[in-house]
């Protein structure tokens, strides 16, 4: 006896609009604070070659 196989369609899950809302409200947030971050890290930076510009005797 013979056992047919049973052919499957993979169907994408569909997520609600509200959790995708959330997900990208997140990601949003985690660029923003990188982003904020880098100009801190610029600032900080450039404030760090001022003060030191005189050792250097510039």
């Amino acid at each position: 006896m013979r056992i047919g196989r049973v052919h499957q369609r993979v169907v994408p899950k569909v997520r609600p609009a509200g959790s995708a809302a959330t997900r990208y409200d997140f990601l949003r947030a985690q660029h923003e604070g990188a982003a904020a971050l880098v100009a801190l890290a610029t600032s900080a930076g450039i404030a760090v070659l001022i003060l030191a510009a005189p050792l250097f005797g510039v």
